[in-house]
């Protein structure tokens, strides 16, 4: 994953309130929020937020 990619999955999991981050080598994401809590996310739950934002649009016939 790109650090871009990355950015976007914090976003969508925490929001803008992020001081820090860091992808694992085992897969888990490490955020540290702007109250200083650390907050892990696992594998899955990365995936899952990074599935999210590669839906295409929905297209309707009007």
């Amino acid at each position: 994953m790109t650090d871009k990619e990355i950015k976007q999955v914090v976003s969508r999991l925490m929001g803008k309130d992020v001081l820090s981050y860091r992808l694992r080598d085992d897969g888990f994401l490490v955020v540290i929020n702007s109250q200083g809590w650390k907050v892990t996310f696992s594998p899955s739950e990365v995936q899952k937020a990074r599935a999210n934002g590669k839906r295409k649009p929905k297209v309707t016939d009007e």
